[in-house]
């Protein structure tokens, strides 16, 4: 079952304000009653000292054994004009005191001035119901606000929320996320890190879907050109005249067919590499180097190419095989295929102060240094090149070395002899940027 913030703060608050109402109605309702004893003791004074003042008076006469007061039933007698009350018996010392009589428990002061004693007494629970009610009389608006303040602190409460509800509705009636910017602001300090980081989660998948796209389309647009050019020659293979023409004419079909699942490949090693894990193992460069070599050696041979490995002696490294073999395997053949017959190639490994470097070295034209950022996006091709590519090799290499924490970069060689370095600084490793001049 959900829960309600809003209505755990409301239940919250309210739990507090109905405790702390408790406690402060206690304590009025204690304060109250003691007020309310310590002023009918004061009446007991009053009376006491007004009686004094007139002994003579007709409120003190014989034979009267009380005030007409019924609520507050108060007995009043006059020594020696009055008799003394049974239940007084010898406690005629002056002073407040309570008395068990056979008429009930008795508040009772004695107050002597000259020869006169004055004797008032009040039923204690004449005295108790009265202080009762006066005492429930001033609890009774405090028990009243309680239930209205509970209830402006639930509708405060909804208030404040209002802005993160109708921020819900919005986030809610959006159909795409390719929509407007929603700009949620006005939002509560507490509320408003979390909308920031909505609002820039929005942000980043905006831009990763409209790359998405570019993808998309430049990838039907590449696959479109070779799909076009396949279905043209499959016509012309078709009106062959002879079997001679018919082989002939297959050479470039096999090539254009070659190039489309070259392509196709590439393209669904970029998703794989975009969406899969990227678990670490303990990796032998070395090792993972002559393996490399190994797969590109018959095309390195066929064309004339010095492929060869330069490797210091350094402990294995823990990364990802699968992605660092796609980083190292793409830069190799993209250096193959840019190098002309009779080049070199050198797969350098070395050790840096807490990781390691692989380095791609060839002899090919090189790379201008304002074209070598450009040469990472996907499709993207040189101007002036003969060389037919996909475009994707370089872009899946640096997709891979970024799951993997590496850095990838291109160099010019410092030996004025022309060329490429393609560098690859693995975790852990100090990304140094070399001149690339």
């Amino acid at each position: 079952m959900t829960s309600s913030f809003q209505r755990r703060l409301v239940l919250h608050l309210g739990v507090a304000v109905v405790g702390l109402g408790l406690l402060a109605a206690a304590a009025q309702f204690v304060l109250a009653w003691r007020e309310l004893r310590e002023s009918q003791d004061d009446m007991l004074r009053q009376v006491a000292m007004l009686a004094l003042r007139h002994p003579g008076h007709e409120m003190s006469a014989p034979g009267r054994g009380g005030l007409d007061d019924h609520d507050s039933r108060i007995h009043l007698a006059m020594l020696p004009i009055d008799p003394a009350p049974a239940w007084l018996g010898s406690a005629m010392t002056p002073g407040l005191r309570t008395l068990d009589t056979r008429a009930g428990r008795m508040r009772v002061l004695v107050l002597r001035q000259g020869p006169y004693t004055a004797v008032v007494a009040q039923a204690t629970d004449a005295r108790d119901e009265l202080a009762w009610n006066g005492a429930l009389r001033a609890l009774l608006p405090s028990l009243l606000l309680v239930p209205l303040l509970i209830g402006l602190i639930r509708r405060g409460v909804r208030r404040e929320f209002e802005p993160v509800v109708q921020a819900a509705r919005r986030l809610e009636a959006l159909e795409t996320v390719q929509g407007p910017s929603l700009e949620l602001r006005d939002m509560p300090a507490e509320i408003q890190p979390f909308v920031d980081a909505i609002e820039g989660l929005l942000g980043r998948t905006r831009e990763l879907m409209r790359q998405q796209q570019r993808f998309v389309a430049d990838a039907a647009h590449e696959l479109r050109s070779p799909l076009t050019a396949l279905a043209l020659q499959a016509r012309n293979l078709r009106h062959a005249k002879s079997l001679d023409e018919a082989r002939l004419r297959l050479v470039p079909l096999e090539q254009g067919i070659e190039r489309a699942r070259k392509l196709s490949e590439q393209l669904l090693d970029l998703a794989r590499i975009e969406s899969a894990d990227a678990p670490r193992e303990s990796v032998d460069l070395a090792a993972l180097g002559r393996e490399l070599l190994a797969m590109h050696f018959p095309v390195a041979e066929q064309r004339g190419i010095d492929l060869g490995m330069e490797a210091a002696e350094l402990p294995p490294v823990a990364i990802s095989a699968p992605l660092l073999r796609t980083v190292l395997g793409n830069a190799i053949d993209n250096a193959l295929k840019y190098t002309p017959a009779g080049g070199e190639i050198t797969l350098r490994i070395a050790a840096l102060a807490d990781g390691a470097r692989c380095e791609i070295i060839d002899s090919g034209p090189g790379i201008e240094p304002n074209e070598r950022d450009q040469v990472f996006k996907p499709f993207h091709r040189l101007a002036g090149q003969e060389v037919e590519g996909t475009g994707l090799g370089l872009a899946i290499a640096r997709e891979a070395a970024r799951r993997i924490g590496a850095r990838i970069s291109l160099h010019a060689r410092d030996d004025q002899r022309g060329g490429l370095i393609v560098r690859v600084d693995l975790p852990g490793g100090r990304a140094i940027v070399a001149d690339e001049s």
